[in-house]
């Protein structure tokens, strides 16, 4: 097998071609000017500095104003004005939510008004029961109410005198506005007229409520501080009726 053979160019100047050969390239070399390779990075701006697409938005409307005109009639709940602030304030009947919309309370008319002795400058919106009323009322005037109804003082009825079962009034205590009730076969007093207590509230006194188990023969244990075995035990039975509870029912 022949293997091709790689002769070296010879070196030195000693060959004239070879000569000729660097003479051309450094004659090129020097002709040839120098290439600088330089890179340039330009930074582009992220946002467009003019455009339709890039202006201010401008949102849908939120629907603000009046939502209920002046004597129409409107429920609880009904929306009366939406408003950003408060350019109108609630007046009778009326309530305002957390982004000052006005609504009704009761079912009635709106009205728009103001009240100068309430505030100089505020205006308000109220809802009055009937088309005719007018708002603001005047100061110590009776107040409306719901259903048409006043308020007024109500008269306090007569106790009766006559009652029914085993018990019986006393005469002379019914004609008096009293009524003493005693067992008729005891004589004890069971129940007299209750009184008012603090806090505005009828009800009998203590110690009536107090003698209610003695008047029906029920017995109470009387309580013992400081006995823990009886508290034990009472605890330890009352923990096996509730397991033998849990029992029967996990069977079922």
């Amino acid at each position: 097998m022949l293997l091709p053979r790689i002769h070296a160019l010879p070196t030195g100047s000693s060959s004239p071609a070879i000569a000729t050969i660097e003479t051309a390239l450094s004659a090129l070399r020097l002709s040839t000017p120098a290439v600088k390779t330089t890179s340039i990075a330009v930074r582009h701006a992220s946002h467009k500095a003019q455009g339709a697409a890039n202006s201010a938005k401008d949102g849908a409307g939120k629907r603000l104003g009046a939502k209920k005109s002046g004597e129409q009639y409107v429920i609880p709940g009904n929306i009366i004005f939406r408003q950003r602030g408060t350019k109108w304030f609630p007046g009778d009947n009326c309530a305002m939510g957390r982004d000052h919309t006005i609504y009704a309370t009761q079912p009635g008319y709106v009205k728009y008004y103001k009240d100068p002795l309430k505030h100089p400058k505020r205006q308000y919106i109220g809802v009055v029961f009937e088309r005719a009323q007018v708002l603001p009322q005047p100061p110590h005037a009776v107040r409306r109410r719901r259903l048409g109804m006043l308020a007024h003082q109500m008269e306090t009825p007569l106790l009766e005198s006559s009652l029914q079962g085993d018990l019986m009034a006393s005469g002379s205590s019914a004609q008096e506005g009293k009524v003493v009730v005693k067992d008729k076969r005891t004589g004890e007093v069971v129940r007299a007229t209750p009184t008012l207590r603090p806090g505005y509230q009828y009800r009998a006194a203590n110690w009536e409520i107090g003698r209610a188990a003695e008047r029906a023969g029920i017995r109470v244990t009387p309580f013992k501080p400081g006995n823990r075995f009886l508290a034990w035990r009472k605890a330890a039975v009352r923990k096996a009726k509730n397991a033998e509870r849990r029992g029967l029912t996990r069977r079922r």
